[in-house]
């Protein structure tokens, strides 16, 4: 409250002082003028009053001559004098104007902040920072607040409040880490590459930051591993063997960029480590799943229980194409086919990618083309599945973007089957 006080004092004192500094020039140059017209009738007056004299003394002219001009002057003086009457009327009228824009000036900057600035909730704002900022600034310090908080403060909350306390300290890298991480948990890739690199150039030989580097360097990279993510992540486990974030993130990713050879081997290594702090049941049983495929495939022998945590929920999606479409994409534009939780973050569960060219089409979305481990696609009873062909191959819609309209589907836990027809542009 006392903020909003402060603000509208500011606020009506800067509306006061734009008024009059537009003002008074105005006022200046109005009776500047009215003065100067009176002089300048008055000076010609004199000085031709001068030279009738002038001529009646050098006896160029004679004395009723002389009475004569001398009255035609003063009538046309006399008749040059109301014509500051105008002046005077314009200046009663800027006057007027004045006490009009004095009023209104402020009238109609309250007008903009209600119509402008109103409708992003900067008193809701103010009060959201009073109330949860203390929150943020526990969350920063402990690095963790409890569940309660933690819904009450909710994703977007959480990013403004760190967003301002950044602001405030550029330097605070556990800030900017948690800043990107919250991106990524909305599904905001570039923002969250952003935020992470800063938290990991402010400390380069923190794991952590280096494993949240390589993941955004993989979320930007439709989730497939590049150089770049995996000598993070070499380096990560170079001085850290047991890593578990590494190693799930390295195996999971690996697996999904098709490198079954390092999908194996990360796997088996996270899995042996005994107790895994961050796995729960679920988790393990899918990493137990990718590394018995990626056994699987490179030839290798997987032992019963692996071959038996493979089977899981399978959404068999058959993608169509609207033939009044036919000729607003390219072949080889990217057609992505997205999996999300029915309610709960934007960020898809699983993606799959394909090329636009071979629609129609069949595919299937499991477990092993979940975004993030720890949140597979069997982790949410409903789901909502659609498609997208990307124009400008990037997976965030984009205008210009085909899509389908989203079918919800409860998983059962076998296999279940849904048709999208593509039909709408964006």
């Amino acid at each position: 409250m006392l903020l909003m006080i402060v603000f509208w004092i500011l606020a009506l004192l800067l509306a006061v002082a734009a008024t009059v500094l537009v003002l008074l020039p105005l006022r200046r140059d109005v009776r500047h003028d009215e003065q100067d017209l009176v002089a300048l009738n008055r000076r010609v007056f004199r000085e031709r009053l001068a030279e009738l004299e002038k001529d009646h003394a050098d006896a160029r002219i004679d004395a009723a001559t002389l009475a004569e001009l001398r009255t035609e002057l003063e009538r046309n003086l006399l008749l040059l004098e109301p014509e500051a009457a105008p002046a005077r009327a314009n200046r009663a009228t800027s006057r007027r104007a004045a006490l009009v824009a004095f009023v209104s000036v402020p009238l109609l900057a309250a007008a903009f902040y209600y119509t402008a600035v109103a409708p992003q909730s900067l008193d809701e704002w103010w009060e959201v920072r009073g109330e949860m900022g203390p929150v943020v600034d526990r969350l920063l310090r402990d690095g963790e607040v409890s569940h309660a908080e933690e819904e009450r403060l909710g994703m977007a909350n959480r990013i403004r409040l760190l967003q301002d306390r950044l602001q405030k300290n550029p330097g605070d890298d556990r800030g900017w880490l948690m800043l990107g991480k919250s991106y990524l948990w909305l599904g905001q890739v570039q923002p969250a590459t952003v935020a992470l690199e800063h938290a990991w150039r402010l400390q380069p030989e923190n794991p952590e930051y280096a494993v949240g580097m390589a993941l955004a360097l993989i979320f930007g990279n439709e989730r497939q591993l590049d150089a770049q993510s995996r000598r993070l992540l070499d380096g990560v486990l170079a001085d850290y063997p047991e890593y578990e974030d590494a190693l799930r993130i390295y195996g999971v990713f690996a697996y999904q960029s098709g490198d079954f050879a390092t999908a194996a081997t990360m796997l088996q290594r996270l899995l042996v480590l005994p107790n895994p702090s961050r796995a729960d049941p679920a988790m393990l049983q899918e990493m137990q799943a990718m590394m018995a495929d990626a056994k699987a495939r490179l030839g290798r022998p997987a032992t019963v229980e692996q071959k038996a945590a493979v089977a899981g929920p399978v959404i068999r999606v058959r993608v169509k194409i609207d033939r009044a479409l036919a000729g607003k994409f390219s072949p080889d534009d990217n057609l992505y086919v997205f999996a999300r939780a029915l309610q709960g973050p934007p960020m898809p569960l699983a993606v799959a990618k394909r090329r636009a060219g071979d629609l129609p089409l069949t595919l299937e979305l499991d477990d092993s083309q979940s975004m993030m481990a720890e949140r597979p696609l069997s982790s949410v009873p409903e789901v909502a599945v659609s498609a997208r062909i990307s124009r400008h191959g990037d997976p965030q819609p984009q205008p210009g973007d085909l899509e389908a309209i989203a079918v919800p589907v409860r998983q059962s836990g076998g296999l279940q089957q849904v048709e999208l027809l593509i039909r709408n542009v964006r």
